[in-house]
Formats: C-alpha cells, sequence, structure tokens
C-alpha cells in the first residue's frame, strides 16, 4: 500500500492570507489557499521540522513593507520558502526573493533565471463559472476573422485598434466602457462577450493594465485560436510542459502600428487548416491543464513542484 505522506508546512505568524479566500467566487483557486493547506500540509509551529515555510500573499503594492529580514529563516533556508505575488501581472519581483519558491501571475520570461516560479492563471468571473459548471463544445468557424471586445485600458489594446482600422481584415471589434472582468454571470456584457468570442476564429488577447490576459485562457475553453499582443513575454500556465505551440505570440517593446498589422498579416494568412488544428489544440490545453489545476491548485503545484508537470 502506497501512503500519501504531506510536507509539513510553517505558517509565519506574519503570513498573510489569500485575498482570493475573502470572496466565495475565488475561494480556493490559487495554491496554498487555507483549504489547500489543509488538505495538503500538516501545519508545524517547529521550524526545525518544517519541510517548507509559508510567507504568506506578497501583494507586489507593498513591497516596501518587506525585506529579506521580515521572515526569520529566509537567510538560511531560501529554497524551501514560498511566497505568492498579489496584484497586477507583470511586476517586478524583488532580489531577495528570487532564491525562494514563488507563486503569481503573468510571471514575465525575463526571470527565467528564477528556478521556482510557478505561474497561475488570473482570474474572471467568467473563467470560474466556465470551471464551475461549463463544459459545451463549439464549432470552429469556416472562415477566418479577428475578434475582440474588452476595455481600452492600455497602450497595446490602442495600437492594435489602430493597425486593424487601417487593414483589410475581416474584425469585429467593441470597446467597452469599462473594464468587465467582474461581470454578472449570465448578464448582458457577459453574452456580449462571449458571442464575440463565438462568432471569430482568431482571438486577440491584448495585454490590459496587468500583463496577463485572461482572456486568453478563456479563448481556449471556446476552441478558438489565441493572439498573445504583448510588450513583454510572459509565461502561462503549464508551459514547462511545452504545450502552447497553439499560441501565436506577438510580443516586444518595438512593436509599433505598421510591424503589429504585418505580424497580425501573418496570422491571418496562415492556412485555414493550421487554424483549425491550434483551435483544437487550445481546447485540449484547457481541458488538461487549466481544469487540472483548479481541481486542486496546491496539489497542482505541489505536483510542479516536483517536476512531475
Amino acid at each position: 500500500m502506497i501512503f500519501n505522506i504531506k510536507n509539513k508546512l510553517y505558517i509565519y505568524p506574519n503570513a498573510k492570507n489569500h485575498v482570493h479566500d475573502s470572496m466565495e467566487h475565488y475561494r480556493n483557486t490559487v495554491p496554498l489557499s487555507e483549504k489547500g493547506i489543509k488538505e495538503n500540509f500538516i501545519i508545524t509551529t517547529n521550524p526545525k521540522e518544517a519541510d517548507y515555510f509559508y510567507m504568506g500573499q506578497i501583494s507586489n503594492d507593498s513591497y516596501s513593507s518587506y525585506n529579506r529580514n521580515t521572515f526569520k529563516y529566509l537567510k538560511d533556508s531560501p529554497q524551501n520558502h514560498i511566497g505568492d505575488i498579489e496584484g497586477e501581472g507583470g511586476r517586478p519581483i524583488p532580489y531577495w526573493l528570487q532564491n525562494s519558491i514563488i507563486t503569481t501571475m503573468g510571471s514575465l520570461k525575463k526571470y527565467s533565471n528564477i528556478e521556482k516560479l510557478f505561474t497561475r492563471p488570473t482570474f474572471s468571473h467568467l473563467l470560474i463559472d466556465i470551471i464551475r459548471n461549463q463544459n459545451e463544445k463549439f464549432s470552429i468557424p469556416s472562415k477566418k476573422s479577428f475578434g475582440f471586445r474588452g476595455y481600452l485600458n492600455h497602450k497595446m489594446r490602442a495600437m492594435m485598434l489602430h493597425s486593424l482600422h487601417h487593414s483589410d481584415f475581416e474584425k469585429e471589434l467593441h470597446f467597452n466602457k469599462k473594464w468587465s472582468g467582474p461581470s454578472e454571470i449570465g448578464g448582458k456584457v457577459q453574452q456580449e462577450y462571449i458571442e464575440t468570442m463565438k462568432n471569430n476564429l482568431i482571438s486577440l488577447c491584448p495585454r490590459g493594465t496587468g500583463i496577463d490576459s485572461v482572456r486568453l485562457v478563456e479563448t481556449c475553453y471556446y476552441s478558438r485560436v489565441p493572439v498573445l499582443i504583448s510588450d513583454d513575454d510572459y509565461y502561462l500556465v503549464g508551459e514547462e510542459n511545452g504545450a502552447h505551440d497553439f499560441v501565436f505570440r506577438i510580443v516586444g517593446h518595438d512593436l509599433n502600428p505598421e510591424l503589429l498589422r504585418e505580424k497580425l498579416q501573418i496570422v491571418y494568412d496562415t492556412p485555414l487548416g493550421e487554424l483549425h488544428d491550434r483551435a483544437h489544440a487550445a481546447r485540449q490545453y484547457f481541458d488538461s491543464i487549466i481544469r487540472n489545476y483548479f481541481e486542486d491548485p496546491t496539489a497542482y503545484f505541489l505536483q510542479w513542484l516536483k517536476n512531475e508537470y
């Protein structure tokens, strides 16, 4: 008989709880949530017997309140310390954390030097509803067109709009008056977003205020082809397993409207058969990686830590 031996976790007295656990809709959606700790660790108050040390959730707007001396045992065993960085994806990771185990979303690829950097998804009300209540299959459009509905909250989105308005691509573009990530489940705003997604084979996923776009993950559920557009490149959930070839990446600080339009032309000129293959691969990624993550984010993280993902 094989027993699952749980690791012993020391939780710092000043470790902050996950903000997600304070919201019913988002409970147990990140590693080391209250439920995740309870079900996957043995809590110890003796640091000498701990396998891991948990520093809690650190807002990337409050780094000035922390340093390597904030956590008593960090200096001696940084490789056993776990901290979650919460806030808009793509923010800098402080140097004093970079030898530790970090969970965050929208982790920049420039931090590839960090050995244990775990990327978790960013969320919307729609994504969580899909995970908990939906498993519909979708037909894939037989013609090419770009689709986007969202808020114009970053220069990359403005550049994308400029590029597309000066092109002959088939497209459907809608811009909201405000950010709609927490929009009502089943409401008008959400239904319009879904219809725009379903109407178009190619889903434009430009960065917003945060670098990571939840629409990229939602795109995969609807079996559409995601096009990541950003100044900085970043890791997606599960990227270490190499299953992200279906994503078109248009990335760079040198992007301008003309260059972006050229790169979108390459996407648009992709043979229809290949686009369909990418759409199927996107849905496979959602079903095999994203759903697996949400079954138990802490267990998924621990498996990743053992290099099994």
